[in-house]
């Protein structure tokens, strides 16, 4: 184990060792090189990393591969070059052998697969990081998702925190005022959580609660008599991966529609439920055609392994930042902030205040679109490491650190589909309190 452990300590830290070195070279070179020449140069050095950072996620998997997942999704941040090569990650990582993933479930359920299912395909249908799906039939006949734990990904993951916090600890030295290491203590304290799938589907029974009476939202049914720690047993559920803007588009589905639909479904489990899934990158949402009788799309949540509850005074927080939002106060704001629970080390409110303004100045240009626009994120950039590294902030609070990750995620997707939406005008009603649904609930009853 502790060989193990060392091994891949040396290939995380020499795989991004040498990327960061790059990255400095190729910021000397900017200086002398010409334009058109310095940009073919950065498109071959970002093609070779992203395929580097890609080798080593599918070697090491476990929480490197997670990661990765999530690097792959922000289209709108990153180079084109690491999203077509680290978006494979999603759902083509190669799978394990079918004689691995038999002895899981059969010593998980207790009897043999022919027991259990009366078909069971040996190719899986999606590997990702901490598991694989297959598809089966119950002796019943219903199709069914098996979700299985790779077998050694517990010891995996202890592993990779370790060797992530040692790498975090030396960026901070090398990179003044870029402390990473408050993710390992959100990551400590979440991938258990996701180590255990009866949780899981805990999860995904409560989300589904939330959007009964809605044809166009839907969670596969948990079966929870075949259903352990490290087998979760759902329908199955063929569709569309969310992200195939041209297979969306032949199957006559309007992309701007999922995302208004997708775009709903985090409003109400965020401003009115309290409660959300926070791993909504394109593996984790499929949508299904529209049906007869006018029934429209259908986009599904998969995964719920990451999931959050939101403190209870967080909605009426979010409410005042709305407010000061809507009339562009950024001290009012600042304060909001401080209430959702930011702390910088001098408790100035001030500092918060400042960084108000450059949201203010987001929001407003996000209001047409579905994502910032790489020149909204560079501005951005620049400005607020700047404000924290004059006043650090030192405690960003867990919930958001999830909601920033769900914005990003839904915000790369938004730039992949091309949807064009008028975020605040969704998004509104629901952070004052109204969900529309609630109120069209009232208005029918009047």
């Amino acid at each position: 184990m502790l060989a193990d452990q060392a091994h891949r300590a040396r290939r995380i830290a020499s795989t991004f060792g040498r990327i960061y070195l790059g990255i400095k070279a190729n910021q000397w070179a900017a200086r002398r090189v010409p334009p058109q020449e310095m940009k073919a140069r950065w498109s071959r050095f970002n093609r070779r990393s992203a395929e580097a950072i890609f080798k080593l996620a599918v070697e090491l998997r476990g929480l490197v591969l997670k990661g990765c997942q999530f690097i792959g999704s922000r289209s709108d941040v990153l180079p084109p070059e690491y999203i077509e090569v680290l978006s494979k990650l999603q759902d083509r990582v190669p799978a394990r052998p079918f004689s691995e993933i038999r002895a899981v479930v059969e010593r998980e359920l207790g009897m043999p697969l022919s027991e259990a299912f009366s078909e069971f395909d040996e190719q899986s249908v999606a590997s990702a990081s901490l598991a694989q799906v297959h598809r089966a039939k119950l002796q019943d006949g219903r199709d069914v998702a098996v979700k299985v734990q790779y077998p050694e990904i517990r010891d995996l993951v202890h592993s990779d925190l370790s060797n992530l916090r040692a790498l975090f600890r030396a960026v901070g030295v090398i990179e003044r005022g870029f402390d990473l290491m408050p993710l390992i203590g959100e990551l400590s304290e979440h991938m258990p959580r996701e180590l255990d799938f009866c949780s899981e589907g805990i999860n995904a029974e409560r989300v589904a609660g939330f959007f009964e009476g809605r044809a166009d939202l839907s969670v596969p049914q948990i079966h929870w008599d075949l259903t352990t720690t490290r087998v979760l047993v759902s329908d199955f559920v063929e569709g569309i991966k969310i992200s195939d803007r041209s297979a969306l588009e032949r199957a006559g589905i309007e992309p701007s529609s999922v995302m208004q639909t997708l775009l709903e479904a985090y409003c109400e489990q965020i401003l009115v439920e309290g409660f959300f899934h926070a791993d909504p990158h394109p593996g984790n949402l499929m949508v299904l055609p529209p049906g007869e009788d006018d029934c429209p799309a259908t986009v599904v949540f998969l995964d719920f392994g990451l999931a959050k509850e939101l403190p209870p005074a967080f909605r009426q927080s979010t409410v005042q930042f709305a407010g000061a939002l809507l009339q562009g106060d950024a001290k009012a704001m600042g304060n909001a902030l401080v209430k959702l629970g930011f702390k910088t080390r001098t408790n100035s409110a001030e500092a918060l205040q400042s960084i108000a303004w450059i949201l203010l100045d987001m929001a407003k240009r996000l209001r047409n679109q579905t994502y910032v626009d790489p020149e909204v994120v560079r501005e951005a950039g620049e400005e607020l490491p700047r404000l924290i590294r004059e006043n650090p902030v030192v405690r960003v609070p867990e919930h958001l650190i999830l909601l920033g990750r769900v914005i990003g995620l839904l915000s790369g997707l938004g730039q992949t589909l091309g949807a064009k939406l008028d975020m605040l005008e969704t998004i509104l009603p629901y952070a004052l309190g109204v969900s529309p649904r609630e109120a069209s609930g009232r208005n029918s009853h009047e």
